[in-house]
């Protein structure tokens, strides 16, 4: 397993990803994979399928992405904080209800804004293109949208009417970031921040804000990114040695054309390539000792 690529941050078409599981599971096994995990957008349904699937050449790890409310940290809606929670037991099932709810009555208010703008399309339209998902979201509407030729692409979807700011904007409602890695802790999870880059916080603010986590329960730091530069690796590996984090790998794959290219386990350019097994053997005790107390 030594010589075996970790990708602890992979989505299919059961989120937001492009790729079917057997097409996630075959591309991880051509760039020598040994250590995979399907980590869907508020949901779990992937797990029990890629697993059968990799059978005993990809050892499947379980977990979730969630995405928390930054509304607290951010005016401008700039910053952006996705927690992962790995090895999550069953129970976190009563909080994606709530949040599956959520996700549903906002499809529907958004419909509603993007019919006030005379762009017809309906929750059948959005559910059909969701592919058999047994989740719906922004990400279904954009490429409903597309499909049906009122954008040219999800992501003017997102632009112009879907993300913050847009036209059909609907919040939702989320967890706090400290809220949610408490949460995940609660149901006997490892909780790592995802692509941290992405906060977008001044370095003051940033170790400020990572603290507030660890002190609520935060596990681990997505260091090795495909988008952190070898500087920000090395921010990332500092907060790790101070606060005692797991130093995590993920490419955050979803397939398709988005530029520039990320690949399963080697990240863009094979910037990633990380094979530490002991990255998965601490996730593991962290995990024993989190379900132990949950």
């Amino acid at each position: 397993m030594d010589d075996k690529f970790i990708d602890l941050h992979v989505h299919s078409n059961y989120s937001d990803g492009f790729d079917t599981i057997e097409n996630v599971i075959k591309k991880a096994k051509k760039n020598n994979v040994g250590v995979i995990c399907l980590a869907e957008h508020y949901n779990v349904s992937s797990y029990k399928i890629a697993t059968e699937i990799a059978g005993e050449d990809i050892e499947v790890i379980p977990g979730i992405e969630i995405g928390a409310d930054m509304s607290a940290y951010s005016k401008d809606k700039k910053h952006v904080c996705h927690i992962l929670g790995y090895y999550i037991s069953k129970d976190i099932c009563k909080l994606l209800d709530l949040y599956e709810m959520d996700r549903y009555e906002c499809v529907k208010k958004t419909i509603k804004l993007l019919g006030n703008q005379g762009i017809k399309i309906t929750l059948t339209d959005v559910i059909d293109n969701a592919k058999d998902k047994k989740s719906i979201g922004r990400f279904d509407i954009a490429r409903t949208l597309k499909k049906l030729g009122y954008v040219k692409s999800t992501s003017e979807a997102y632009g112009k009417y879907l993300d913050h700011g847009g036209k059909s904007y609907v919040k939702r409602n989320k967890l706090t970031p400290t809220e949610l890695v408490r949460k995940i802790c609660e149901y006997g999870g490892v909780p790592v921040l995802a692509h941290p880059k992405s906060l977008r916080f001044t370095n003051e603010e940033e170790e400020k804000f990572i603290k507030e986590l660890v002190d609520a329960g935060l596990c681990g730091i997505e260091v090795y990114n495909p988008n952190n530069g070898e500087k920000r690796r090395q921010d990332f590996l500092e907060y790790c040695n101070k606060y005692n984090l797991i130093p995590t790998v993920g490419s955050d794959y979803h397939g398709g054309k988005r530029k520039p290219v990320i690949e399963i386990g080697k990240g863009i350019g094979e910037n990633l390539c990380i094979s530490d097994y002991s990255i998965i053997e601490r996730i593991k005790e962290k995990a024993v000792k989190n379900n132990s107390q949950s």
